[in-house]
């Protein structure tokens, strides 16, 4: 086989598996538990690819140490990051279930002609809360949590199946560039797949959000109570 043809079958394979890697269940509950505080379209957006990013930059500095020494991926590693990233999302579902009584919908007819559903800090906002369409929400602006979505990607990235998926096989590429390649490649695979489904999530939130704001809240205490039983399961796993 041409040896291009090879190096471009190996990079569009590390591009695939990152795109499937990402869509595993624990890293969907993480970055949907952020999504379901503020479903904005661009805001979710912002939240996958960020952990994408997070998640990506982690594999590349792990793979560049791996690469750049020789060494192997060690195992004992595995059930420790397990652990950390169990904790993590027990976190974040608790987080979740505690901040969905204080989402609050603004219809359409309230907010410049489309329905807005974003999280209110402190009490829950009653039948006759309003503001003005252009002012300030300092407590729902993506930014707030956009520092944290991305450390939730880097810790899953050092932890779970991602030595399996990328760091174990770029150990097996002689030449380095295109192990950095295959690591680049992987990344990309992951940032586009988390910000796809980011999006779609937030679309699904919204529709069902559009018809009720119970509905809303409702999503929002399952993602929570999700995150829990799935955190509680991978500590379980850990420490088995």
């Amino acid at each position: 086989m041409d040896p291009v043809v090879a190096e471009l079958g190996a990079l569009a394979t590390a591009a695939a598996l990152g795109f499937l890697h990402a869509l595993e269940v624990d890293h969907m509950i993480a970055v949907t538990t952020f999504v379901s505080r503020r479903p904005a379209l661009a805001a979710a957006a912002r939240f996958g690819a960020r952990w994408g990013i997070g998640h990506s930059v982690a594999v590349l500095v792990a793979g560049g140490v791996l690469l750049a020494t020789g060494l192997r991926w060690p195992e004992r590693f595995d059930a420790l990051g397990e652990a950390l990233v169990g904790v993590v999302i027990l976190g974040l579902g608790l987080w979740a279930i505690r901040s969905a009584r204080n989402l609050h919908l603004h219809r359409p007819e309230e907010h410049g002609g489309h329905a807005h559903l974003h999280l209110h800090g402190g009490k829950v906002a009653g039948p006759g809360h309003e503001h003005p369409h252009d002012a300030a929400h300092p407590a729902d602006r993506p930014h707030r949590h956009g520092h944290g979505v991305t450390l939730v990607g880097l810790l899953h990235g050092l932890a779970g199946t991602s030595g399996v998926v990328a760091l174990v096989p770029v150990t097996m590429i002689e030449r380095t560039w295109l192990g950095v390649g295959y690591l680049v490649a992987f990344g990309v695979g992951v940032t586009l797949a988390m910000t796809l489904y980011a999006l779609v999530a937030a679309l699904a939130m919204r529709q069902a959000a559009g018809r009720s704001l119970e509905w809303g809240r409702r999503i929002a205490r399952g993602i929570g109570v999700a995150g829990v039983a799935i955190g509680a399961w991978w500590v379980w796993r850990a420490m088995g």
